[in-house]
């Protein structure tokens, strides 16, 4: 199967599901870090890559459900977040769309003044199995850099969570990168980031869940295995390139 079928074919958070295919693409990856060792470089996208935000923006609704009385809201579990739209998110969790008309606006001010901080990353849950690939990849002695768009005010968070789910964080050989400004384009902050992550050392793996961001690392760094992680992203018009693996869950086996 084609990754563009699986692409249109795949949507949303499933981080439980195992596939031969998915672990023969970790095994890959295994394989690859032992490889090619020091001197190399992993890059990891955090946001919907190796962390789930659902449980972030479940806690942002059910403090403005309590805070407001918007009761509707706390219908919402992560398993009714399928894009990034609110609208989509409160129509499957059988909100009505007369309260979704009328309190929208409330609703999406609240979710932008909260998402985006430092604080409430802290609700994050890290992608089962992401912690140990990350690990797996930092032993085999490549330098793993964590490239987000995050903003700099998202740092304090940011690095707590690392170390809190297991990441290897603080040790030698990892670097966060996040954007110096919350304004910038994620995608051209990633590019230009290429050159900062390419004097550490040879990139030679990528993971990102956003299909603009992993068609800019492959035309830049072709030689290096770069994997699609398929969770959610943004609503751009972008497909991930035909030749570039999809992965939905970090698990070497099924649970």
């Amino acid at each position: 199967m084609s990754s563009l079928v699986s692409f249109r074919r795949a949507r949303g958070y499933a981080p439980l599901a195992w596939s031969e295919e998915g672990g023969e693409l970790l095994a890959r990856i295994h394989a690859l870090a032992l490889e090619k060792g020091p001197g190399h470089v992993a890059v990891f996208d955090l946001d919907g890559c190796l962390f789930d935000t659902r449980p972030r923006q479940v806690q942002i609704f059910r403090e403005l459900g309590a805070r407001a009385g918007f009761d509707p809201l706390f219908r919402v579990t992560v398993d009714h977040f399928t894009d990034w739209s609110l609208r989509t998110t409160l129509d499957n969790a059988g909100v009505h769309p007369d309260w979704i008309e009328a309190n929208y606006v409330a609703v999406r001010s609240w979710w932008e003044r909260h998402f985006f901080t430092s604080t409430y990353v802290l609700y994050d849950h890290a992608m089962p199995g992401a912690a140990a690939l990350v690990r797996a990849v930092h032993d085999a002695g490549v330098h793993c850099v964590y490239l987000t768009g995050r903003d700099e005010t998202m740092r304090p968070g940011t690095e707590d969570s690392l170390r809190r789910s297991g990441f290897p964080y603080d040790v030698a050989r990892t670097t966060l990168l996040v954007k110096p400004d919350f304004r910038q384009d994620d995608t051209e902050f990633k590019e230009g980031a290429i050159e900062i992550v390419a004097a550490i050392g040879n990139v030679v793996l990528y993971l990102d869940n956003e299909p603009s961001n992993v068609n800019l690392f492959r035309r830049r760094h072709p030689e290096s295995l770069v994997v699609f992680v398929e969770t959610d992203h943004s609503p751009k018009p972008v497909e991930p390139d035909v030749e570039i693996p999809w992965l939905r869950s970090f698990l070497l086996g099924p649970v």
